[in-house]
């Protein structure tokens, strides 16, 4: 799934112009309304949520080219305002809905290309490389990137987030409410996406040390996490509080060597086989079920399987019995063999 994100955010954000890119990260504003001539106006409140749930801070209303922001009065805004641009951007793009539109949550990963695309704007590689190590990835370097930059700090957990070498989340729980406001998840590289994951609008698990967790302290243990309807998996966890939020990553290896006995992990993952199908013009591998009829795999990008794709290219008898045949086997007066 990280592979797909990735590739998605790279197909849209080959649309947008070198010089265009570069620029925005100083004034994004200015790039979509000068550069990319798009109507942007800032609202008071948005109604409007996406499909992954929550409240927007951003809407675009793509074929009129207008765009939405919430005023936050701080770096937030940034990240809208690109997270939006990203939307137009794979709404520009000739296959990123096709390659989505079969997969599993596609509502959420269309959502996670969209802050792929506002973090590569906002916080380039080689200024994440400058403040966040190779190794050693902690939950720090969210604040670090913060005070390093300008990106908001949705940009820095995203940004993070790239640099977890295993299946994980960076997050950011806002204290009051105990409830997640931002979350990255890095799927594992061969099983996909885990079944259970933290996302914004979740509540703390019950008993969840990361409650307890006071202002100016810090964290590494053997944890978990549970998901609304009860699901639950185990995960090592570094995280660092200050008076406003905590900031918290989520790994199913031991990266800080919290526990020095490590239990076999029992984890769930999307249990689909690997298919192969050659479609499109390309042999493709990806995940899902194969057609009941003919065993193949529907391709990611048409959504066909080798019997509908026979069944597709079929034409009508121009004789009397109405029924459809494979172009080679009507003669040159489209006459079928029983109607000839």
């Amino acid at each position: 799934m990280t592979r797909i994100v990735d590739d998605c955010a790279a197909i849209a954000l080959a649309g947008l112009a070198d010089d265009i890119a570069t620029h925005f990260a100083d004034d994004p504003l200015g790039t979509l309304r000068h550069d990319l001539n798009l109507t942007v106006r800032a609202v008071g409140h948005l109604d409007d949520s996406r499909a992954d749930g929550g409240v927007c801070d951003g809407v675009s209303y793509l074929s009129d080219g207008v765009i939405l922001y919430r005023i936050t009065g701080n770096r937030r805004e940034n990240f809208t305002l690109a997270h939006e641009l990203g939307h137009w951007l794979v709404d520009q793009a000739d296959d990123v809905y096709d390659r989505l539109a079969d997969l599993d949550d596609a509502a959420k990963l269309l959502e996670s290309v969209c802050d792929q695309i506002a973090r590569l704007l906002l916080l380039p590689d080689s200024r994440l490389a400058s403040v966040v190590p190779a190794t050693g990835v902690e939950a720090k370097h969210v604040t670090d990137l913060y005070d390093a930059t300008n990106a908001s700090i949705h940009a820095c957990v995203i940004a993070l987030r790239d640099r977890l070498p295993n299946m994980g989340a960076v997050l950011v729980i806002r204290h009051r409410e105990d409830e997640v406001l931002y979350a990255s998840v890095r799927p594992d590289d061969e099983l996909g996406w885990p079944k259970v994951y933290p996302w914004p609008g979740q509540t703390l698990p019950s008993g969840h040390p990361l409650r307890s967790l006071r202002p100016g302290r810090t964290l590494r243990q053997r944890s978990f996490w549970t998901m609304p309807w009860g699901d639950r998996a185990d995960f090592y966890l570094d995280a660092v509080a200050d008076s406003r939020r905590t900031i918290a990553i989520l790994s199913a290896v031991d990266l800080w060597q919290a526990e020095q006995f490590h239990p076999a992990d029992k984890r769930d993952y999307d249990q689909r086989p690997e298919l192969e199908v050659y479609c499109c013009g390309e042999l493709r591998k990806f995940r899902g079920w194969p057609c009941s009829t003919c065993g193949k795999g529907y391709c990611p990008i048409c959504g066909n399987c080798q019997c509908h794709k026979q069944i597709a290219s079929e034409v009508v008898c121009a004789g009397s019995c109405f029924m459809q045949y494979l172009p080679h086997l009507l003669d040159a007066n489209g006459l079928c063999e029983e109607c000839r």
